[in-house]
């Protein structure tokens, strides 16, 4: 069964859906948008990261034309390289800002089984071991789309 594809009219909706909401908390984090500062719980760079991932995904939404085989769709331009690699390298940014970043955090937490929950507020500690597993991935993630695009834009990865 071939992978589901959405249609170009939705690919266009999602990806202005995206960048509009990545440029506006942007420019919340750039305070070009005015906001209160007691709203943020990070820091505006923080903030910014997420807002940068969100515009990014949008414009690989926009720009990315359907694919007419699977070999096109693997192919890796300059283009969707800077635009992957922003994408992962600001998530990444995100959750090591959580896990190692100074100052407090606040985590929230819960497991539900059939016929168990157990929530409450789990220690700062273990929700940024979560997080910084989380990050350790992410970064090790940004690593590969690094070295992986890079070879197959040098040549190297055929």
């Amino acid at each position: 069964m071939p992978p589901q594809t959405l249609s170009p009219r939705a690919m266009t909706w999602l990806g202005a859906l995206f960048g509009v909401v990545g440029l506006v908390i942007l420019l919340v984090a750039l305070r070009i948008i005015p906001a209160a500062e007691s709203k943020f719980q990070a820091p505006h760079w923080v903030v910014g990261a997420a807002g940068l991932a969100f515009f990014l995904v949008g414009i690989l939404l926009l720009t990315t034309p359907p694919a007419q085989t699977p070999e096109a769709a693997a192919r890796t331009t300059w283009r969707t390289f800077l635009l992957g690699a922003g994408v992962v390298g600001s998530m990444a940014a995100i959750f090591d800002w959580v896990a190692f970043g100074p100052g407090p955090r606040h985590f929230g937490g819960s497991i539900s089984i059939p016929f168990v929950s157990i929530s409450g507020p789990p220690s700062e500690w273990s929700g940024r071991a979560a997080f910084g597993l989380a990050a350790v991935m992410m970064d090790l993630l940004l690593g590969w789309v690094i070295v992986r695009g890079l070879r197959d834009l040098l040549g190297r990865g055929r």
